[in-house]
């Protein structure tokens, strides 16, 4: 059991990791912070009842389901909005790999995006991942797997698309 105290302590602890979780599920970061406020406003209702171990992941599943509610509200995400949401002061390769990384998820429908963000960003494993979604193991993989062939069929039409704009850069 825990108090509210508590809930400000894990708040302030954990607000940067839940708001990655979040950004990754959305690709804006507005959008995440959106969420995450929303889930945390859920979280404190039954604060109590939440197992001191077990914190982290009821705010993910929070997160989690908040998302798939906003999900059938919100339209597609494009790169632009999402670069204008990045810290552009540091121009470091990062930036470029992590707006790359957020686009492509974005193709994903919500739940296959979830599921590969707890296996992969959260690194959870299969149970685990089952246990935030709220889905059985079998879910989870089949999510995963069908996520996973679209980020590839994604990676894939973009080196072909990169090959016919420039067929003059072939690898040495």
């Amino acid at each position: 059991m825990q108090d509210e105290l508590d809930f400000d302590g894990f708040v302030r602890e954990r607000y940067d990791q839940l708001l990655r979780y979040a950004v990754m599920l959305t690709g804006r970061r507005w959008d995440a912070e959106e969420i995450l406020q929303e889930a945390l406003v859920r979280c404190l209702r039954r604060w109590r009842k939440v197992p001191a171990d077990n914190a982290v992941a009821y705010a993910r599943k929070a997160i989690y389901h908040e998302f798939l509610r906003s999900a059938k509200r919100k339209t597609v995400v494009t790169i632009d909005e999402i670069a204008e949401q990045l810290d552009m002061e540091d121009f470091s390769g990062a930036v470029v790999a992590r707006e790359h990384v957020l686009a492509v998820l974005q193709t994903l429908p919500p739940r296959q995006r979830a599921a590969v963000v707890a296996r992969f960003v959260l690194d959870l494993t299969e149970a685990q991942a089952a246990v935030e979604l709220g889905c059985s193991v079998g879910t989870v993989k089949s999510l995963t797997s069908r996520g996973l062939a679209k980020v590839r069929q994604t990676w894939k039409a973009e080196v072909a698309a990169d090959a016919v704009a420039s067929p003059g850069r072939r690898g040495t």
